[in-house]
């Protein structure tokens, strides 16, 4: 978690494994209960991931939506060599979208 203030590490629940095709994991924090599952499909030799943190409600949205934006636009620039996007860049800019997904 390169952005949170003391960079610190999460401790993980692996839910399911099933390789190559799909993780999911959870933990609780002081910030609430993650529920993530990360799912790879190929297409034509092309392989897309597909993240998703399933919420019990809808609170802190507008705040957690661009932060998933921000680590997996971060995942991308590390695969493809390219700086590290700044997270100013999301956030507050795409809080409003994500609260409008309500």
């Amino acid at each position: 978690m390169v952005h949170e203030e003391g960079e610190p590490w999460v401790e993980m629940t692996i839910d399911a494994c099933e390789p190559p095709r799909r993780l999911a994991v959870s933990s609780v924090d002081e910030h609430g209960s993650w529920h993530l599952d990360l799912a790879l499909t190929e297409n034509a030799g092309v392989t897309e991931l597909r993240f998703t943190q399933h919420l019990t409600g809808t609170e802190g949205v507008g705040e957690i939506g661009p932060g998933w934006e921000f680590y997996l636009d971060a995942l991308v620039a590390s695969r493809d060599g390219l700086p590290a996007p700044n997270f100013d860049d999301y956030y507050p800019a795409m809080k409003e979208h994500f609260e409008a997904q309500r």
